[in-house]
């Protein structure tokens, strides 16, 4: 959990928004899939999210860091279960990226935190100028796949 994401230094917002200043190239859009109003209650599975109020935090700490560029929407999983469901999404909170407004492939679930943070401004600076940072090894790979493949990658501090 984030101790006070609310309470995140000016001089920190004032870097993150000179830095999206320069690397920003086109519209990012960010979907944060969240259930609101347990943020601090342990509830079963399924029914709270101790985790969900530091990611909407956060999320708009990212899309006021460059308003003109980066946009967010905020779909509430028990109240939206369509949209959830058509967007493949089971975690909360998932943060996507995508490019203008489209749900976004690239998706960090859980809170985005530590180590998980930088890789989480990367993935929307390269979104943002449609890079993906790929080798050409790696991208004739994933050309030999036939059919729709799901990467899950696991960040775990060390």
């Amino acid at each position: 959990m984030i101790s006070g994401m609310a309470v995140i230094p000016e001089y920190v917002r004032a870097q993150l928004k000179a830095r999206f200043e320069l690397r920003l190239g086109g519209p990012v859009h960010l979907t944060l899939y969240t259930r609101p109003g347990s943020s601090r209650l342990i509830l079963p599975a399924g029914l709270g999210c101790a985790t969900c109020e530091d990611a909407r935090q956060m999320a708009e700490l990212l899309a006021d860091a460059a308003p003109e560029k980066v946009t967010l929407d905020v779909v509430d999983v028990s109240r939206d279960s369509d949209r959830t469901r058509a967007d493949q999404v089971d975690e909360v909170p998932t943060i996507a990226i995508g490019a203008d407004t489209e749900a976004g492939r690239i998706r960090f679930q859980g809170l985005p935190t530590g180590t998980e943070f930088p890789a989480l401004i990367d993935a929307i600076e390269r979104v943002s100028r449609a890079e993906h940072g790929l080798s050409a090894a790696s991208l004739a790979e994933l050309a030999r796949l036939d059919q729709p493949t799901e990467v899950m990658v696991f960040a775990t501090p060390t």
